[in-house]
């Protein structure tokens, strides 16, 4: 269970709604017990794409509206605040503008490369500027698919 503050829960989207109808990105702080994580604080950051990989010939390498990179040195910043605060890096999370709260493949593939299966998954949908639905998910051991966590936002369940 991924359970984060309202202030917490605020603060994503509204970096989402400041960021579209491009993706944004950022890094969830708090403690990890067990499977469950209590996300305290979040550090926005950059969404660095810079036209990395096109997936397809139709695909534009170059756009962020789908996709986002986040910095190794931005996580590693991150990581140094919360070891200073006495927390964890327990995930990240994303905007999906235009789109419902679920992972795509880009995602998936992406997701690979950051962690294990406990590392917690956040995409914030935004629609026209408007923050909507909220997503927890976790990748699973293989790597293969991801699965939804139960999300808890200020003391209130989220399908």
């Amino acid at each position: 269970m991924l359970t984060i503050t309202a202030e917490s829960a605020a603060a994503i989207a509204a970096h989402a709604i400041a960021t579209y109808p491009d993706e944004c990105v950022g890094l969830l702080l708090g403690r990890l017990n067990g499977t469950d994580k209590q996300v305290v604080r979040i550090i926005a950051v950059e969404n660095r794409w810079e036209g990395q990989v096109a997936l397809a010939e139709q695909d534009d390498p170059t756009s962020r509206r789908d996709r986002f990179y986040l910095d190794p040195r931005d996580y590693l910043r991150a990581d140094r605040a919360a070891q200073a605060a006495g927390l964890e890096v327990v995930g990240c999370y994303h905007s999906h503008p235009d789109h419902p709260p679920d992972p795509s493949e880009r995602d998936r593939v992406g997701a690979q490369a950051i962690a294990g299966p406990s590392f917690a998954f956040v995409i914030q949908s935004v629609y026209a500027a408007t923050a909507r639905d909220v997503a927890a998910w976790l990748l699973v051991e293989d790597g293969s698919h991801f699965v939804r966590e139960e999300l808890v936002v200020g003391g209130t369940k989220h399908a």
